[in-house]
């Protein structure tokens, strides 16, 4: 392996992806890297280009599942990329949050700080760098959508060069669940917030919690959403398949949840394919029942 002189990170072989992504699914990748500084953070990246090997950039693993054969190049968790670092500019009601900080983590230094705006953002169990570059949002309310890009002013990033840039909000580029991000890799990211006494932003963060834990099955792994929810004026995901009757459809260890249509957990050691045919399974039925086509929210990584 070709690292760089004096380089503190090397890349572990044939670790197992499984224990990385909240599906708990997935191969091995051949390489493995969790750096925790961005000279940590070049320094895998040089590895992979002198080894010509494929990187694949990975948050908390939330919205993404590996393949039951792996991954065949460099996989690199950002979970400890400076995973402490949030920096408020209180005068201006501005926060920068580094790529490896916990969603949690930073909706309750932003109460401590008396900002609002993350509220939203608490229950979902994702890096601040996979919450920008899918565009994570969350919404308890029926056609409210509260999205990441609402508060997003600018992003530091390594662009496929391997240089660092800073994005304003003119380069930047959001839709539901995307952004013109990928094949870069997020640093850190800057969000317009505004004052709110601090227990208003505590009752907004655990409303949240309580709907979750409410609507959602959180006692098996899952991956949140499978599907991107239809455009209005269709009914969501979730309530399609629930009107179907499919709640509780399994296949293999893999099976939708009893309390949420839009949930796949795994139930008893799924695989990749478990899910992958439970996935083609709905959209064929909501295709034939309703006449609408469902998209994958969640990323499935060969």
């Amino acid at each position: 392996m070709n690292l760089p002189a004096g380089s503190k990170v090397s890349p572990r072989r044939n670790v197992e992806l499984s224990k990385y992504c909240t599906m708990r699914i997935g191969g091995p990748a051949d390489y493995f890297a969790e750096p925790r500084t961005e000279d940590e953070l070049s320094d895998c990246l040089h590895f992979a280009s002198e080894e010509n090997l494929p990187v694949f950039i990975l948050g908390k693993g939330s919205n993404v599942v590996f393949s039951d054969a792996g991954f065949r190049g460099l996989v690199i968790t950002l979970i400890h990329f400076h995973d402490q670092d949030i920096r408020f500019n209180l005068d201006l009601h501005e926060v920068t949050v580094s790529a490896g900080v916990h969603l949690y983590r930073l909706a309750t230094a932003c109460r401590e700080a008396g900002l609002s705006g993350c509220e939203f953002l608490s229950g979902i169990p994702g890096t601040l760098g996979g919450a920008v570059m899918m565009n994570a949002g969350f919404s308890r309310f029926s056609g409210q959508k509260n999205e990441i890009s609402d508060l997003v002013k600018e992003v530091s990033v390594l662009d496929e060069s391997g240089a660092r840039r800073r994005l304003g909000r003119d380069d930047l580029h959001f839709a539901y669940r995307h952004s013109n991000l990928r094949g870069k890799v997020i640093l850190e990211a800057t969000l317009k917030l505004w004052r709110r006494p601090q227990e208003i932003i505590e009752e907004e963060i655990r409303a949240n919690f309580d709907y979750r834990n409410r609507e959602q099955d959180l006692k098996h792994p899952s991956s949140g959403s499978i599907f991107k929810n239809p455009p209005a004026p269709h009914p969501s995901a979730g309530r399609l398949i629930d009107q179907l009757g499919l709640k509780g459809t399994r296949v293999g260890g893999m099976m939708i949840s009893p309390k949420h249509g839009n949930y796949f957990i795994n139930a008893a050691q799924a695989t990749c394919a478990d899910l992958v045919t439970l996935i083609a399974n709905i959209q064929k039925a909501v295709k034939d029942g309703y006449g609408i086509d469902l998209e994958p929210e969640v990323r499935i990584i060969a």
